[in-house]
């Protein structure tokens, strides 16, 4: 029983580690990166009857000159040219938009600003004169994005917040399954993450006038903030790694150890997904 026990749990543990790290890669390589190495949030190719084709950004090469942006990219074999001008001088992020497509020009117009993950703008391609098996090609090969628009905001968040659940769950049951100096340390380490974050929060709270007097700048309060953050969160997570050592075969401390593993892999792998989800541009 003990045996299969044990299977099961380092089969969940296996399966989990190899969902999470599918679903993380997924989401940084189709970061839409609109308004960090690129002027805009994303480019579609209308495709009617069929819905638009979305084409991930990490395809274009974007080069500023002159307060314009030219950006490349290559479909079917064949190079797109779009050239980004500002539409008016004083709202820098709308763009004229005018496109071509194996040297002959095709419609481009904005479809309004989208955070991606910084405000930039959209916009559509048509008429490249593609078939709809080019067409359709074309939306086979970049499946990971066109999935992650379709799925939108709630369901990205509702998967992001399934798969940290599950992984808690998981790892108290590989605790409780397999006691061991893995578990230990995720114990420890969940609780140098919180203690640091508390930390952080608390400081963090203090208005700047009141430390000002003192002749802190805010640039070096932050840095006071960040270092007392680390400096506790890892002294406890020492601390705890310690104490967990020295009373092992104490069931209030396997009693600690599964909860602190199930807990810490929720927040630790909540919180990693969702800085993915917002720098990816797919949550606001």
């Amino acid at each position: 029983m003990r045996q299969t026990r044990l299977f099961l749990s380092r089969f969940l543990l296996g399966l989990w580690i190899v969902l999470f790290g599918t679903f993380l890669f997924l989401l940084v390589f189709e970061s839409r990166e609109g308004g960090v190495s690129m002027p805009m949030a994303g480019v579609s190719i209308i495709a009617r009857p069929a819905a638009a084709i979305a084409l991930p950004n990490r395809i274009f090469t974007c080069l500023e000159t002159e307060q314009q942006f030219q950006c490349q990219a290559t479909i079917q074999g064949r190079p797109l040219r779009l050239n980004l001008v500002p539409d008016k001088p004083n709202n820098p992020d709308l763009y004229d938009c005018q496109a071509q497509y194996d040297g002959r020009s095709v419609g481009c117009k904005g479809k309004g600003l989208d955070y991606a993950p910084m405000l930039s703008e959209s916009f559509e391609i048509r008429d490249l004169g593609l078939s709809p098996q080019q067409l359709q090609a074309v939306r086979q090969k970049y499946w990971g994005l066109r999935m992650l628009l379709a799925l939108r905001e709630h369901r990205l968040l509702q998967i992001s917040g399934g798969l940290s659940i599950a992984g808690g769950v998981i790892a108290a049951y590989f605790a409780w399954c397999h006691p061991s100096w893995l578990s230990e340390g995720l114990a420890s380490i969940t609780w140098g993450f919180v203690i640091a974050r508390w930390v952080s929060g608390s400081l963090g709270i203090i208005l700047f006038d009141v430390v000002a007097p003192y002749g802190f700048t805010v640039d070096a309060w932050i840095r006071i903030v960040n270092s007392a953050a680390a400096v506790t969160g890892i002294g406890t997570t020492i601390a705890i790694a310690l104490l967990l050592r020295r009373r092992r075969a104490s069931p209030a401390t396997k009693a600690i150890v599964i909860v602190s593993s199930g807990f810490g892999t929720v927040l630790i792998a909540g919180y990693t997904l969702f800085l993915m989800l917002l720098g990816s541009g797919f949550v606001d």
